[in-house]
């Protein structure tokens, strides 16, 4: 498969000082709403993961400020609150998040009439062995009558440590039975995480990072049935001397009501000492095919 991705540089304007992603913006969601795009995304300011929401048309965007701080549902998230995946339901939105109680991070639920104002759900997927260490980067989707939850999941400490791509399937978006991993490293692969999936063509397209223990870029697999998986190899390496030089990571991938293909992502410049991961965007040239 022949992806060809042009890269649009970083989208949000810079923080200020103040502000809630100073220090580092991570996972952005966007959905195409009446009247533009919405993003929503987690903000580091130094001390708290926090979500935030921007809005535009694509190519200039405007901060709106945090809609989910820590401890919106209690003592599972009042350390911080992270990683969102935001779908539409008859009912309004839908937010399936990471959120941390300090030493476990889980993941949550939220609801809102418009997308700005949520309330909690608290957590909904019991935790197995294979994300003990730790649960991140939901991504939801509905196919016919079905729900997918696709998630990364921790499991080893220090070096030891990886992060593998587990699902989840669901009647009605309230309770869940695991399906177990569906996407694992292999060889010297460290990683395989942060998952994207969309439906296209009766085919699920999963865009996730993928560490290969030199750097970490954005790769590609398909799915017929939602548990096995081909690979297609990577999309978006980090390259030349841009915003995302040093890592590309945390891909979202929207399909238009034009027909266009967009992404959004984080990443860092060559001359990051901090993590100071910034979002950009990328948008795709042709049509996602086999």
């Amino acid at each position: 498969m022949t992806v060809r991705w042009v890269r649009e540089g970083a989208c949000l304007p810079p923080a200020r000082p103040d502000d809630a992603d100073a220090v580092r913006a991570w996972r952005p969601w966007v959905l195409e709403d009446e009247g533009g795009l919405r993003m929503w995304y987690a903000g580091h300011d130094g001390t708290t993961w926090r979500i935030l929401e921007a809005a535009g048309d694509g190519s200039a965007w405007e901060r709106l400020g945090v809609v989910v701080d820590a401890g919106l549902a209690g003592e599972t998230d009042d350390f911080g609150v992270q990683d969102p995946c935001v779908i539409r339901t008859r009912g309004g939105y839908l937010m399936a998040y990471a959120g941390s109680d300090g030493e476990v991070t889980r993941l949550h639920m939220a609801s809102s009439m418009d997308g700005h104002a949520w309330s909690p759900l608290g957590t909904f997927l019991q935790r197995g062995e294979e994300d003990h260490q730790g649960a991140t980067h939901p991504s939801v989707l509905t196919v016919g009558t079905r729900w997918w939850l696709f998630f990364s999941a921790y499991e080893g400490t220090g070096r030891e440590r990886r992060s593998s791509i587990l699902a989840a399937i669901s009647d009605n978006g309230a309770s869940w039975d695991r399906v177990g991993p569906v996407l694992v490293p292999e060889g010297e692969e460290v990683a395989a995480a942060h998952p994207c999936v969309i439906d296209h063509e009766l085919e699920l397209h999963m865009f996730y990072a993928l560490d290969d223990g030199q750097r970490t870029g954005i790769a590609l697999a398909t799915s017929k049935n939602g548990i096995d998986w081909d690979r297609r190899g990577s999309v978006l390496p980090p390259e030349g001397e841009g915003p995302d030089a040093l890592a590309v990571d945390s891909p979202c991938v929207v399909r238009l009501a034009d027909g266009s293909i967009r992404m959004w992502y984080v990443g860092l410049p060559l001359e990051d000492a901090q993590h100071a991961y910034r979002i950009c965007s990328a948008r795709f040239e042709g049509e996602l095919s086999r």
